[in-house]
């Protein structure tokens, strides 16, 4: 009985592993969860790329598109191995991924791309393993059009500058930063949060920052999402929640983090004020009113008149200044400052801004062009950074700027945007 339930378990093993073998080296591919995965949760990705007798030189390993996920790599290195196949001793490193599915159905994971090195670093061929797959499932309740998230732990917290159960008048901003944070995701698998306000109130979004970290290879995404209110007129204004629904994995079941909306109350803008001296003569001759009536109300006049002239100069002002920090000329002008020198980690958090910038569709094959990048702070294989290196970076992100930036639009972007953006939300 037990030499038949080590056979049994052997199988399902070996079920679970693709392997394939190109001279002296064997590339292996496993993937766990095998079966009852559901849909935007972690999946890992095991690559073990083996050698027999010795390793030249550890091997670079990528994985290509994956239609219906996002792949990511955290591990800091590959982690050396050795093993036995068929009697012969093999050594090499297993590299892991994380995949994320985005639809349910069959996942399909195209072979890894092993690129074997000699012994001087320098690439002396390459093999393709086998592709993996799986079967992903949508839980009931959940809504598949946009991106899910399945993890053990989420949260969500809300900060509000000023408080907002103080006095406002007409004219007056309330800030709201939303930071979520989850174990095993990263903050680009997180979905965008649904900022919406009452007429009467307009509502401006800043791109959202992203502050993931990884240790020994547990990722925690960070996410932080800003929106300002400015409050048009007076009135109570109840401004609405915003949720985050995730599966929790641990128990099951659909949970919702709720940044609570909050009620505010904004008065009119305080009118000038009016003081009246007067005399007994005054009171007694009718043109001194008239005479005073009138240059009274010319004043009030001429004072509300500039008054609404520098508002209005004034929001034009801060809204270009706000479109301008929020363009992708912005971003990419500091990248391009963060390039001058060798300090990786500053550079990649102008990247991940500028990135967030450009269109929907350039957004991953930008994040191809960083590989190396992201190979120095994550992965631990490409040595140290240095200044050529940024230099060399930064000219191919421009030349695929120049060409993404052609084929989306035929004008020229501004550095300071239109005074009614499109993206206002009322």
């Amino acid at each position: 009985m037990k030499a038949l339930f080590l056979a049994l378990i052997f199988v399902l093993a070996a079920a679970n592993v693709r392997s394939q073998t190109a001279g002296n080296v064997v590339v292996r591919t496993a993937m766990s969860p095998t079966a009852g995965a559901v849909i935007g949760q972690p999946i890992r990705l095991l690559v073990d790329v083996l050698f027999r007798d010795r390793m030249p030189w550890p091997p670079r390993v990528a994985i290509g598109d994956v239609a219906g996920a996002q792949v990511f790599r955290f591990e800091t290195q590959g982690v050396t191995m050795r093993d036995s196949i068929n009697g012969e001793n093999y050594v090499g490193q297993r590299f892991e991924f994380a995949v994320y599915p985005r639809r349910g159905g069959t996942l399909v994971v195209p072979g890894a791309i092993v690129t074997l090195l000699d012994a001087n670093g320098d690439p002396a061929s390459s093999v393709v393993g086998e592709p993996t797959h799986t079967e992903i499932a949508i839980p009931p309740g959940v809504d598949a059009s946009q991106p899910v998230v399945a993890t053990d732990s989420l949260t969500l917290e809300e900060q509000w500058s000023p408080d907002p159960n103080g006095l406002f008048k007409a004219g007056d901003a309330l800030v709201r930063t939303i930071t979520r944070s989850a174990s095993d995701i990263p903050s680009l698998a997180m979905r965008d949060l649904a900022f919406s306000a009452p007429a009467g109130v307009r509502v401006y979004t800043d791109p959202p920052v992203s502050n993931d970290t990884a240790e020994r290879g547990q990722v925690v995404g960070h996410r932080i999402d800003r929106a300002t209110y400015v409050f048009e007129t007076a009135g109570q204004f109840a401004l609405p929640d915003v949720t985050q629904p995730w599966w929790q994995l641990s128990s099951g079941t659909l949970q919702r983090a709720i940044g609570e909306g909050h009620a505010v109350a904004v008065a009119a803008a305080p009118a000038f004020a009016k003081r009246w001296v007067w005399n007994r003569r005054a009171l007694r001759s009718p043109t001194i009113w008239i005479e005073s009536a009138g240059a009274i109300a010319g004043m009030v006049l001429l004072i509300v008149a500039v008054l609404r002239a520098l508002r209005w100069a004034r929001a034009v002002r801060t809204e270009r200044h706000q479109r301008w920090m929020r363009s992708e000329v912005k971003a990419f002008r500091d990248l391009s400052d963060a390039c001058r020198g060798a300090d990786a980690r500053l550079i990649y958090r102008a990247f991940t801004v500028w990135r967030d910038r450009l269109p929907v569709s350039a957004r991953v094959p930008a994040m191809q062009l960083s590989s190396e990048l992201f190979d120095t702070l994550f992965v631990g294989v490409a040595g140290p950074w240095s200044e050529p290196q940024s230099q060399a970076l930064l000219m191919t992100l421009r030349r695929f700027r120049e060409d993404t930036l052609q084929q989306t639009s035929t004008s020229v972007p501004s550095a300071l945007p239109p005074l009614n953006p499109p993206a206002i939300v009322r």
